[in-house]
């Protein structure tokens, strides 16, 4: 089984060079936590009987893609059919309904951001 780090450089190289700092684990670039019930109060936004994961992209990832390639993300995760459904909660943070688990999740997740980082490194090679 490959480490962490080694997964990260397979799935989404564009995007770690897009940061300045050393990334190691998944959880800098994607949390991808279960929706629970149990855990939820009526102040959440994202209702766990209809989202059953929550999807959370931290501040880092908008600095290294821009703002502009960042507000694309939730419009190119609700068109992917693997999810039955999807909710742009925040900014940041999504509500996902599917039945795939949480690593496979993430690794969608991840390679998204990785196809929007090759946009960012194309722009800005045509324009240098």
């Amino acid at each position: 089984m490959q480490n962490e780090n080694e997964m990260l450089g397979q799935l989404c190289p564009n995007l770690l060079k897009l940061i300045e700092e050393d990334i190691d684990e998944s959880r800098y670039l994607v949390v991808v936590d279960p929706n629970i019930e149990d855990e939820a109060d009526e102040a959440d936004i994202i209702d766990p009987t209809e989202y059953n994961w929550m999807v959370f992209i931290p501040d880092r990832v908008e600095q290294a893609l821009g703002e502009e390639l960042f507000s694309r993300i939730p419009s190119k995760l609700s068109e992917m059919e693997i999810f039955e459904d999807f909710f742009d909660a925040e900014r940041d943070l999504y509500g996902i309904q599917s039945d795939i688990d949480e690593e496979r999740i993430r690794e969608i997740v991840l390679t998204l951001l990785d196809r929007l980082a090759v946009e960012k490194i194309e722009t800005e090679e045509k324009e240098s």
